[in-house]
């Protein structure tokens, strides 16, 4: 069996969620037996699977489902939507009306839909797809990885001076309003006897939603003692920084799945998340901590922090439920949809 992977901007999408997640699947097909290429040009091919939902996309589906003579089927992962698209970027709630017809055009030319998730599934049913022609397969991650080094998180701690006796809180992501790093620094300003750690690229104010009132928060969060932006880091600081880090907060606005929320408990942080249908698949008290508001997260980050059971309680739980989201689990999905429908 021959696999395309179609995945536009493969260059500027070098780090992504979405670039990560496709190179990894394409390397673990190959070990199936599926020879995959990553935007190919060795025809004939059994499945073009498309990764991105981009104007190239639109245009070589097209192409594809236009020849009358095909006999491969197209494939596409349906983590591009509205939802995820607003708040994001500068002018994407003026023209988020504009992808209703662009997404609900391009999704109609797949044979079959993949949704990353429940929630993801029930956005495209919205859009009015059938339910029959959506498959849901996490992008899953690889736990035979040990991500956990005791050692390389005690010298991150003590390079950032935090004790052992204050909770380090981090997040991992892109400063935009989507992932609401306005939430996280009223949270953090909030509980200043503790620290916290938003890890992730900085883009212009320029060029993303709600500039203004973001800016006003990065002001404020320079002005705090608790609170520190990195920026972009290297993988390596990333592991020791996730390796020092006791709880992972993750207050976004909005995800198809939140692949960094899966990492997190992978190193084993506590996962404290916003109340959202996407992370129905944790629950409250169990395997997780989940709030609404600022006032919600404070109170359970002092929970926290005053009980260490509980939060032990939760990482081994959370591990547990995280084998649902194994990369093994998911290639094997994969794989069985493509010989069902080659």
């Amino acid at each position: 069996m021959k696999v395309n992977f179609i995945l536009d901007m493969e260059k500027s999408l070098t780090g992504s969620g979405v670039y990560s997640s496709a190179t990894r699947l394409a390397a673990r097909l190959r070990e199936h037996g599926i020879q995959t290429d990553i935007n190919g040009n060795n025809p004939p091919y059994d499945i073009y699977h498309f990764q991105t939902s981009l104007p190239q996309s639109l245009w070589r589906a097209r192409i594809l489902t236009r020849r009358k003579d095909r006999k491969y089927q197209i494939v596409m992962t349906g983590h591009t939507t509205i939802e995820d698209f607003r708040n994001s970027f500068l002018f994407s709630n003026r023209i988020d009306f504009a992808l209703v017809p662009y997404l609900t055009k391009f999704y109609s030319y797949a044979d079959y839909l993949i949704a990353v998730s429940d929630y993801n599934r029930d956005i495209l049913l919205r859009y009015g797809y059938e339910s029959s022609r959506i498959h849901i397969i996490s992008n899953g991650i690889d736990l035979s990885k040990n991500r956990k080094n005791p050692t390389l998180g005690l010298r991150a701690r003590e390079f950032l001076g935090i004790p052992d006796n204050q909770l380090l809180v981090i997040t991992v992501g892109l400063c935009i309003y989507r992932k609401a790093p306005d939430v996280f620094t009223n949270v953090a300003i909030s509980v200043p006897e503790h620290q916290f750690l938003w890890i992730g690229r900085y883009l212009s104010l320029g060029t993303i939603a709600h500039s203004s009132q973001l800016r006003k928060k990065f002001q404020t969060a320079r002005r705090a003692k608790n609170i520190r932006f990195t920026g972009y880091v290297s993988r390596l600081t990333l592991e020791a920084l996730w390796n020092a880090a006791d709880v992972f907060l993750y207050v976004s606005r909005e995800e198809n799945q939140g692949i960094a929320l899966l990492e997190s408990i992978a190193y084993g942080k506590v996962p404290v998340v916003r109340d959202h249908p996407v992370f129905n698949w944790l629950t409250h008290d169990k395997d997780c901590l989940k709030g609404k508001t600022r006032e919600d997260f404070t109170k359970l980050i002092r929970k926290l922090a005053s009980d260490r059971k509980m939060m032990e309680n939760l990482r081994l739980n959370s591990e547990l439920t995280l084998q649902a989201h194994d990369l093994n689990k998911s290639v094997e999905q994969l794989v069985n949809l493509y010989n069902e429908i080659s």
